[in-house]
């Protein structure tokens, strides 16, 4: 069966998703109604995923499909999958039902094939896929390695090994480990190797993976079981990839393996926007094929004199065409010197309220930069404005030391008092891990814990669970229950199980440190205030890498220092004039520039050392930039 999407469908999905008297352009209608296997490349506030969200819609009112088929879509965060659901479930919930699948890249490699592939080989599941805490067993577990091996990885330029070791690097190719570079024809070094392999086979068996881990289990159970393409085959008709410019090499590899030709695919995407680097070539897994690829180069996002200047910033070639009914205002570079770098962000919250965009209803104001991490004597984020501090965007869920587990959280009203249940519980089952107690050889899991406890002693089991109950409300109350919680790690919990206590656990439980990337910590949005005689706005200080994705109504780019000033590299660029880039290090700085620039919906405003542009004033001034000076 041939489904055919008309423009009365597209009409129909207009009239759900977008705002009253507003159509879809030519080119998305292009993108929404295609259902050929497509590159659709999409320049930055395209309406991408609304387009993809409306082709959804349309054919969920086919469902079920030829053979009762689903629809697979992928994309790189949660974030991206919670957009999709929050705009299409209300409509049709049926979307999120087998035999459709929903998901990040990561989590339908575990499900389909990392975890059978674990199984597969272990008789069990795997206990967990997660860097935290594969990476807190490789630290823990290098000192088995020996202080001669330690030392050689050390030397060969590998300082942090244990994180990066993947079973690639003992794939042996002319006799030669490539990542740490072990000859196999040495026998010390063939030692090292072996001590490699043990550890990276032990932590395998003990049920951690990394994610790394999960694509390699994923790739050699496909080549083990080739027969698993057309089981894909069978259940998915259309499958669509999100942000495919995120995509890994390894990624991409295996998204060609588990699909074959009988589904269409389409990978939707930016080049231009590949700020992530995952491989250590620092290149983007997706090749677009040109000769199958639709565009969409209208911005729903910014104006006209905005498209200009982002156009001119593509390492890829590529038309961006602005937004007619947005109010045009001049980008503006906003100069200083070293001495007046500090009043950088309030010449930019005066142009803002200049403008009166602080009288608009979504008053998204962002100074954004590159390096967020202070030099010793070069400019970062940190430079403008010394309240600036680079905090990671995740939160751990493996600490160093009980206190970190049980310190008040922030998201407790939309959590509710369980968020405290787990973290005891992660931080029991810590304990468990760190002192080697398994049950029949498996480490402890939270359903394991249970069960074992519930078995052994029931007497024993209600009064774990009641304590657990009692400790909740306690540590959201700020009372101090860390005290109790150590007396009873170290008598009745260890009675029960029989360990000793070593030096590592002793350290874990009376550790007073407090992780510095805690619940508190990660909270911190860096915000600047900046006060006028008729009003007061708040301008958020950020990385490019954190507000990829993002619209706001003003941006500031500011020039950070990476091996050169990124926008002294790319002058050229922002004065018009293009030409095709080879050198990496440009590649790299013209997508961040692109990234940080296409954010803002109003005002774009770039803030550049007076060195970095001298000579170029006039040319810039040409190309549509107006320059002020940062002390004026």
């Amino acid at each position: 069966m041939n489904i055919i999407i008309t423009n009365e469908d597209v009409a129909w999905t207009e009239d759900i998703l977008l705002s009253t008297g507003e159509h879809f352009s030519d080119e998305q209608k292009a993108a929404i109604t295609s259902l050929e296997t497509k590159d659709v490349i999409a320049c930055p506030g395209s309406g991408k995923t609304t387009a993809l969200i409306a082709k959804l819609l349309i054919l969920s009112k086919q469902m079920p499909l030829e053979n009762n088929k689903g629809i697979c879509v992928l994309t790189h965060t949660n974030v991206a999958i919670n957009e999709i659901k929050s705009h299409a479930s209300f409509h049709f919930q049926k979307l999120f039902n087998y035999p459709n699948h929903f998901g990040t890249i990561q989590s339908f490699v575990d499900k389909y094939l990392a975890i059978p592939a674990y199984i597969n080989n272990y008789n069990r599941r795997p206990l967990f896929i997660n860097n935290d805490i594969y990476f807190n067993r490789m630290e823990r577990f290098r000192k088995y390695l020996g202080k001669e091996t330690n030392a050689f990885c050390y030397k060969s330029g590998q300082k942090n090994y244990p994180y990066s070791l993947n079973f690639e690097d003992f794939a042996v190719n002319n006799n030669v480990c490539s990542k740490i570079k072990l000859n196999l024809n040495d026998a010390v070094q063939k030692k090292h190797y072996i001590s490699l392999l043990r550890l990276k086979k032990q932590i395998l068996e003990d049920g951690i993976l990394s994610y790394n881990d999960a694509y390699y289990l994923a790739l050699k159970f496909i080549e083990i079981y080739p027969d698993l393409k057309n089981l894909f085959s069978k259940r998915f008709s259309y499958v669509f990839i999100d942000e495919m410019q995120d995509s890994s090499t390894t990624q991409s590899i295996l998204l060609n393996e588990v699909f074959n030709h009988n589904i269409v695919i389409q990978k939707i995407g930016d080049l231009n926007q590949a700020i992530f680097d995952y491989d250590d070539d620092g290149e983007c897994g997706w090749t677009v094929d040109d000769t199958c690829s639709l565009c969409i180069t209208g911005s729903k996002r910014f104006s006209n004199s905005i498209a200009s200047k982002v156009e001119k910033l593509c390492v890829n070639q590529q038309t961006i065409t602005g937004n007619g009914r947005q109010n045009e205002i001049t980008p503006v570079i906003i100069v200083y010197d070293d001495n007046s770098i500090e009043q950088v962000l309030n010449k930019f919250g005066e142009i803002i309220i200049q403008n009166n965009l602080h009288q608009l209803e979504k008053k998204i104001f962002k100074a954004v930069g590159w390096r967020g991490t202070p030099h010793n004597s070069e400019r970062t984020i940190p430079s403008y404005w010394d309240g600036y501090s680079k905090g990671k965007k995740e939160k751990k869920t493996e600490f160093s030391n009980l206190k970190s587990y049980i310190i008040p959280q922030s998201d407790i009203f939309s959590s509710g008092v369980n968020i405290y249940k787990k973290r005891l519980i992660e931080a029991i089952l810590k304990c468990l891990r760190i002192a080697e107690v398994k049950d029949n050889g498996v480490i402890f899991t939270e359903k394991k814990l249970y069960r074992y406890i519930s078995e052994n002693d029931r007497d024993f089991y209600n009064d774990f669970r009641v304590r657990l109950a009692k400790w909740c409300l306690p540590i959201n109350g700020h009372e101090e229950v860390l005290e109790e919680m150590k007396r009873y790690l170290t008598n009745e919990f260890i009675r029960f199980f029989g360990y000793p206590i070593n030096d590592e656990l002793t350290n874990f439980i009376n550790s007073s440190s407090l992780e510095s990337n805690a619940d508190e910590n990660l909270q911190n949005k860096n915000i600047y205030n900046y006060s006028s005689e008729t009003a007061t706005i708040e301008i958020e200080i950020s990385t490019i890498h954190a507000v990829k994705g993002e619209t706001h109504i003003a941006t500031c780019y500011l020039e950070t220092f990476f091996y050169e000033y990124d926008i002294k590299r790319i002058i050229s660029y922002l004065t018009g004039v293009w030409t095709k880039p080879t050198q990496k290090r440009i590649m790299q700085n013209l997508k961040m520039a692109f990234v940080g620039m296409s954010r803002p919906s109003h005002l774009l405003c770039m803030a550049v050392h007076c060195n970095s542009i001298s000579g170029q004033e006039e040319a810039l001034r040409c190309s549509g930039w107006n320059i002020v000076n940062c002390t004026n």
